[in-house]
């Protein structure tokens, strides 16, 4: 008998032993001979049997009993009918002692199925049944050390995929967008890519800066109208109002003040183009005309005659407070605003510019150009909020109550392509 794994069993319905796999007890158990089936407790084992036959044989050899007889009755003291001289003693009395217990008398009908089978006067059998636990229970000393080191192992490892992915490099995953390529379907629209914003090609400012000061001291130290003409771009042009403002001509002569560049960026509209202005003041311009140099046709630069003569004499102010309604060009400095100075009915109807033709912020004016027109479709195209532009209109007087003389935008210089 394999110790462990098989057990003898002895059939309560045949009286014959068999081998069987161990199981539970309220298991069912069939047994090969008589093909019987009953739980597994009512099969006996071989160890069982012998132990009742042992007990079957210590009652069998057990000597007969031996009747004990009934304890005599205790004397009774009966006075004598004279006195003798010497009085008997009383016996000492024995103590009761129980008889032995009769002989247990087994019968086959109150033994076990198992143990009713076993003849009465048969050997035990050599071979008993162990039960030993079984080698799937006994567990190694080494396995939760075990477990514990695959476990960091496992932790190490998603750590460092962890770490490994989250640390790419960037430039690794421009490579790769770099060298996928899209898809294209027929079916599909491919949008297109919206162009970056166009950067500004800054000029030298201090190239300008010093060729304005040499030109402006040259021009109010120069006595004569050629000297004055060689200092402004296309001076011949322009030489009879060179000479009826500045020339000896004019009503008082005009004294220099100060000469200073303009912070921020200035651009061309349309165009985009980067132009250093500069503030001039004189004894007859306190707030400031504006200055900007052109360059000329041997490449040098010059000072911009028109600009120069309108801000110095407040042109567009001069215009506005005509009641005249008809239109003329002017250079101004502008930039997109929200037309708060309008009245509220109007301010959806126009889209509006603050306009200023002074290095001050006097005086100031607005320009309006009614909306869902070409022309205010190309001005809302070529400016941006916060950017100040250089730009030549043709205007007109608008008559409405407002915060700020108003003007109507009836052209732009250069808006060609609306």
């Amino acid at each position: 008998m394999n110790h462990g794994t098989t057990a003898s069993l002895i059939c309560p319905a045949c009286g014959q032993a068999f081998l069987s796999m161990q199981h539970a007890m309220e298991g069912m158990t069939q047994c090969p001979h008589c093909a019987h089936t009953a739980p597994r407790a009512q099969f006996g084992t071989h160890a069982q049997v012998a132990g009742v036959a042992q007990v079957l044989r210590r009652v069998a050899q057990a000597p007969p009993p031996q009747e004990v007889p009934p304890p005599a009755p205790a004397p009774q003291f009966q006075p004598p009918a004279y006195f003798p001289s010497s009085v008997p003693q009383p016996q000492p009395q024995q103590a009761w002692q129980p008889p032995p217990p009769a002989p247990v008398q087994i019968a086959r009908g109150t033994l076990q199925h198992s143990q009713a089978l076993m003849p009465l006067h048969a050997p035990p059998p050599h071979a008993e049944f162990t039960e030993s636990q079984p080698h799937q229970h006994q567990y190694s000393p080494w396995r939760n050390v075990v477990f514990m080191l695959v476990f960091m192992g496992v932790c190490g490892v998603s750590l460092w995929l962890w770490w490994n992915h989250a640390n790419t490099p960037a430039a690794a995953s421009r490579e790769a967008t770099s060298q996928a390529v899209p898809e294209v379907r027929k079916a599909e629209v491919v949008a297109p890519a919206t162009p970056p914003p166009a950067r500004i090609a800054l000029q030298d400012t201090q190239a300008f800066a010093a060729d304005a000061k040499a030109l402006v001291n040259t021009f109010f130290a120069a006595t004569t109208p050629e000297a004055r003409a060689a200092c402004v771009h296309e001076g011949a042009k322009h030489s009879a109002e060179i000479e009826a403002l500045f020339g000896p001509e004019a009503s008082r002569k005009i004294e220099l003040r100060q000469l200073a560049h303009l912070p921020g960026v200035v651009q061309t509209l349309p165009g985009g183009e980067h132009v250093p202005l500069f503030k001039l003041i004189t004894s007859r311009c306190a707030h400031g005309a504006l200055l900007r140099l052109e360059p000329d046709a041997d490449g040098k630069r010059r000072l911009s005659w028109p600009l120069l003569a309108e801000t110095h004499q407040d042109a567009l102010g001069q215009f506005l407070q005509q009641a005249s309604a008809d239109s003329a060009w002017f250079h101004v400095a502008m930039r997109p605003s929200h037309g708060l100075d309008l009245p509220a009915g109007l301010r959806s109807k126009y889209l509006t510019f603050d306009v200023q033709t002074s290095a001050a912020s006097e005086p100031h004016f607005v320009a309006c150009v009614e909306r869902d027109t070409p022309l205010a479709r190309f001005l809302d195209r070529e400016s941006d909020w916060g950017r100040v532009y250089l730009s030549r209109l043709l205007v007109r007087k608008l008559d409405v109550e407002a915060d700020a003389p108003c003007m109507i935008i009836v052209d732009c210089e250069g808006a060609v392509a609306r």
